[in-house]
């Protein structure tokens, strides 16, 4: 649910969308609601899938990557709402995400040698972490076809989707992806504030004024 006057919209014909005001906005006031049942909540899809990442999890803890692994969760669920296609509630919002991405799980070997050292680690790093994720998916039990987990470019981008789209919630403990609400978790300086209330909806309130045709 949205403000009176918020709406998406592109321009560049449809490359990128991005959430714009047609009236003014103030400070304090809500721009956006996203419920509880449609905010994919690292905590609430381990209970969902169970045992179906025991395994997987398991082998991500003893690679050192503890702290990973809600973002482990968020990509499963990502690629079983995927699986699912038209009959997901989240395929609307599946169908708006970008299909290219280029950060370090995107590059090559060639791509870090033309990074700044620190730069070119971090990005080694991101493809490192999921690499793991990709070897404890295959050699877990996640609810998946096999079709899916064959799949390297799919991973990747469901990696991706989460790794761009996601809100920390607890450090190291909770993610959280609000559709919608994830296009507006880009900005330097940002005139919007996204918070979770106690039932897990996500409120998006106006930290500034905002004027009529601003993102």
């Amino acid at each position: 649910q949205t403000a009176p006057g918020v709406e998406v919209t592109s321009s560049d014909g449809g490359m990128d969308w991005f959430l714009m005001t047609q009236q003014p906005i103030a400070a304090g006031s809500p721009v956006l609601f996203v419920p509880s049942q449609m905010v994919l909540s690292s905590s609430a899809i381990q209970a969902e899938l169970g045992g179906g990442l025991t395994a997987s999890e398991d082998m991500l803890r003893n690679l050192g990557v503890t702290n990973r692994l809600p973002l482990f969760r968020l990509m499963v669920k990502i690629l079983v709402e995927y699986e699912k296609g038209q009959d997901s509630p989240y395929f609307p919002w599946l169908n708006a995400m970008p299909r290219r991405f280029f950060n370090g799980v995107a590059m090559t070997d060639a791509c870090f040698e033309c990074l700044p050292p620190y730069v070119s680690w971090l990005s080694q790093k991101e493809r490192n972490n999921f690499s793991k994720f990709l070897n404890a998916l295959r050699q877990g039990q996640a609810p998946l076809s096999q079709q899916t987990i064959s799949d390297d470019a799919l991973i990747k981008w469901a990696y991706n989707v989460a790794l761009t789209r996601h809100n920390i919630v607890v450090a190291a403990q909770e993610k959280r992806i609000a559709p919608m609400a994830d296009m507006l978790n880009h900005a330097t300086n940002p005139n919007c504030e996204i918070t979770y209330d106690a039932e897990g909806n996500c409120l998006v309130n106006a930290n500034a004024n905002i004027a009529a045709g601003s993102p």
